[in-house]
């Protein structure tokens, strides 16, 4: 079976992706070179570093742009978008049962040190930390609801589902910092409010829901509100769908 020139940039671009993102051990570049000569490909630098396994990462990754330019591999994503490559390259190989879910998120995490938190990825560290919690103390700091230490790769696993769908409908960061009020059933921005009590502390703080007032709220970490926001943007999507059609 031969590798089409999308095949290799894939499997080039989840390479560089992951060099981005951790320890890198250069002997994936001889694994690399030693597949795409399996696949029917050849250069001469390719051949070289399919046989540099013992040599210094200098030597190999000198050969492995050599290689680069002499099969014309085009690499047309800067390091952040290979790291987001390499995030939802990850994500499938999680939903699609080719890794445990567990090794999944401790892969992401490199992900989340690597883009210095960001939030396109902090809820894998969140997660992370309340399964840490879990084993410790029994109990969760964020707003996984649900999430215990019987189901956790199952739920490990449906974050990654709900990671891809988000990314493939190219839903904000607006809409992705919502809230889901059980209250009215609506998404939107939760306010800190003021409350007052007749005793003390007489007054005290909390996240309300910016339609209703209620206190009854789903935060952007639940699964639950991911759910939501996920069929909000398919909707809206169908709605602009269907303007298109003449």
């Amino acid at each position: 079976m031969y590798y089409t020139e999308m095949n290799v940039q894939e499997i080039t671009y989840r390479l560089l992706g992951e060099k981005n993102v951790t320890y890198f051990d250069s002997r994936k570049y001889v694994d690399w070179a030693v597949t795409l000569l399996e696949n029917g490909f050849e250069s001469e630098s390719l051949i070289i570093l399919a046989g540099l396994d013992s040599y210094p990462t200098e030597e190999k990754e000198k050969y492995f742009w050599k290689s680069i330019k002499e099969l014309d591999i085009k690499i047309e994503k800067d390091d952040s978008e290979l790291i987001d490559y390499y995030a939802d390259f990850i994500a499938k190989q999680v939903v699609e049962n080719k890794i445990n879910p567990m090794v999944g998120l401790s892969k992401v995490l490199d992900v989340v040190r690597a883009t210095d938190y960001s939030t396109k990825y902090i809820q894998f560290y969140s997660l992370a930390e309340d399964i840490d919690y879990l084993n410790c103390s029994k109990s969760t700091v964020s707003n996984f609801g649900g999430l215990t230490l019987g189901n956790k790769e199952e739920y490990v696993k449906e974050e990654f589902q709900l990671f891809l769908e988000m990314n493939q409908l190219q839903i904000d960061e607006s809409l992705r910092d919502s809230s889901y009020c059980l209250n009215c059933n609506k998404l939107g921005k939760s306010l800190l409010k003021t409350k007052y009590l007749l005793k003390k502390p007489y007054k005290y703080q909390t996240w309300v829901c910016s339609h209703c007032g209620s206190e009854k709220l789903e935060f952007p970490d639940s699964q639950k509100t991911k759910i939501r926001i996920i069929e909000m943007a398919k909707k809206n999507q169908t709605i602009v769908d269907s303007k298109k059609i003449p």
